[in-house]
């Protein structure tokens, strides 16, 4: 589906090569949008632009500090505005929370938070009289925890948090946060060996549909899964819902917990 707002604009899309980020770039094509796609992967991103041959790609590290530098230096050198940024690299753990691996969080909070909140600060400090939105990936579990992903979880909440501050500023009308349930893509296959899918689980393409739908709009937050959207809603006033659903996943966990004892 095409929509005004993406035709021939400028584009950033990070985590550019699997996933939910790969989908976005395959479904702005069609609006003539000039397209960075960054990714720590350079062998993804080659594929990518040898499928779409127009698009640019360039290769970075967000988990690092300076990471988001050389996506700057790039579009200071190359463009005269940036209309939208879809910072979407992200990265998952999963483990009980005490074995968890505390001793890189600083690397999994660069880049799942510090990273999405640094480029856009730095794009509308670069272009300050520009129209620009951020449409950072956050996930459900900014809302909902399920067991095994503390670490991961606490990113998504801080992202959430630090949104909502803006928003209440009254400064933030740049700013979307999208909130996926499980996505099938191999995201969640790095966090660890066979770990449980929450349910229930959407396509990247979907989800992808649903942040350039929402973000055409200029939503403030975009929920994929309308199901989500009515358990968040629902369970105001039915708390013992959310709580079943979380013993479900409790023990979905525990299996998995079991199988690698035994393992």
């Amino acid at each position: 589906m095409l929509y005004k707002q993406f035709t021939e604009a400028h584009i950033i899309v990070t985590g550019a090569a699997s996933g939910i980020g790969e989908e976005l770039v395959r479904q702005l094509i069609p609006s003539n949008s000039q397209i960075l796609a960054v990714d720590f992967d350079r062998i993804g991103l080659e594929r990518l632009q040898n499928e779409f041959p127009k698009i640019t790609i360039l290769q970075a590290d967000l988990s690092q500090k300076l990471g988001n530098e050389t996506i700057i230096t790039w579009v200071e050198g190359n463009w005269n505005r940036v209309d939208f940024c879809f910072a979407n690299a992200g990265k998952a753990e999963f483990a009980p929370a005490e074995s968890q691996n505390w001793k890189e969080m600083d690397r999994l909070f660069q880049l799942n938070v510090f990273s999405p909140i640094q480029i856009g600060l730095m794009i509308r400090q670069l272009f300050p009289n520009g129209v620009f939105r951020l449409i950072i990936t956050a996930s459900a579990m900014s809302f909902w925890t399920i067991p095994g992903y503390s670490l991961y979880a606490a990113t998504k909440s801080a992202l959430l948090q630090w949104a909502r501050t803006v928003w209440l500023e009254k400064s933030g009308d740049w700013l979307t946060l999208v909130f996926p349930i499980a996505t099938k893509t191999k995201f969640f296959d790095s966090a660890g060996k066979d770990i449980p899918t929450a349910f229930p689980v959407q396509s990247p393409s979907w989800v992808a549909t649903a942040i350039l739908r929402g973000t055409a709009k200029g939503k403030k937050k975009i929920f994929p899964s309308p199901l989500f959207l009515g358990m968040l809603f629902v369970t105001r006033f039915f708390r013992i819902l959310k709580k079943l659903y979380q013993l479900f996943e409790y023990q979905k966990y525990k299996k998995w917990l079991k199988k690698q004892s035994e393992s």
